[in-house]
């Protein structure tokens, strides 16, 4: 099943026309992706957003043009078509051409060590194309979508695909870091790692090597990023809060912690940040950056 909006809007001589269409996992997928939906846009120009780093590993499989990737503050620009963003912390900037299609799936941290065979470090270095990590597979499924005709039918595609991925994997995951990774999301990332390692029963340093060979990051590292990622959910769905009060709900000493955090991962100010919008598209632009 799946729930969309779609929109068409005349700015200026550009008619600019989008969909967006959220899907809803079946029974047995829900434990591997968080969440996946479907996009489509014609913008009539080149389109440049701003994409900052999630509590979540990214998939993005594009079945139309290919991206432009650029870590923002990096000199490095990749072309891709489908690839995949693990915890990293730098934002990107992405630009297309001006049609896109795709289908972005999120995955727990450690649903992705599975899938891509223990590639977690790999991919806090910043975008892996997907065929590095699946090699063939990776051209299949995009065929596979290619020839599908409505979102439903990805969706299907991308549902069992995965799957199998997922069954014929050999990793192993430790019950233990997968525990302590939901305990910090319960807690907002505000609670002490040294009390983690205590409740399983490791050392300090085991724990964290343990959970870094399956995560990608440290438990310090993953508290940041989850803390971060509560926070601009409060910024950017509700416009009643002050950044003071999202500081303190979200565990920050002050607000000028706060704005530090935030303009590291996102490359801007949280009031610039919350501000900034297309005026016919969905997403945040890219020339924010150090604002």
């Amino acid at each position: 099943m799946a729930d969309g909006a779609d929109q068409e809007t005349d700015i200026g001589l550009t008619m600019a026309s989008w969909e967006y269409v959220a899907g809803m996992p079946f029974e047995n997928f829900k434990s591997l992706a968080c969440s996946y939906s479907g996009y489509y846009e014609d913008a009539g120009r080149p389109v440049r957003r701003l994409e900052i780093p999630k509590d979540r590993v990214t998939v993005i499989l594009g079945f139309g043009d290919r991206l432009w990737i650029n870590p923002v503050g990096s000199t490095t620009l990749t072309q891709a078509q489908a690839f995949v963003v693990g915890l990293g912390e730098k934002p990107l900037i992405v630009e297309h051409g001006g049609v896109q299609r795709c289908i972005e799936i999120e995955l727990l941290p450690w649903v992705a060590n599975k899938l891509f065979c223990g590639a977690s470090a790999e991919l806090t270095q910043g975008i892996v194309d997907l065929t590095i990590l699946w090699g063939s597979d990776a051209n299949l499924l995009i065929k596979q979508l290619s020839e599908s005709s409505s979102w439903q039918q990805h969706f299907t595609v991308v549902e069992q695909f995965l799957s199998e991925k997922f069954a014929r994997s050999n990793r192993i995951i430790r019950s233990e870091v997968q525990w302590a990774w939901g305990q910090l999301e319960n807690y907002g990332g505000c609670i002490s790692i040294r009390e983690l390692a205590r409740e399983i029963g490791w050392s300090d340093r085991h724990f964290a090597t343990c959970f870094r060979e399956q995560i990608g990051i440290t438990p310090k590292a993953a508290a940041r990023r989850i803390r971060f990622t509560r926070a601009h959910q409060l910024l950017t769905n509700s416009k009643k809060y002050a950044l003071s009060e999202i500081a303190t709900t979200c565990g920050y000493s002050d607000q000028s912690h706060f704005t530090r955090e935030f303009r590291r991962f996102a490359g801007c100010s949280p009031t610039v940040y919350q501000t900034a919008n297309f005026p016919d598209l969905l997403g945040t632009p890219s020339d924010i950056i150090n604002q």
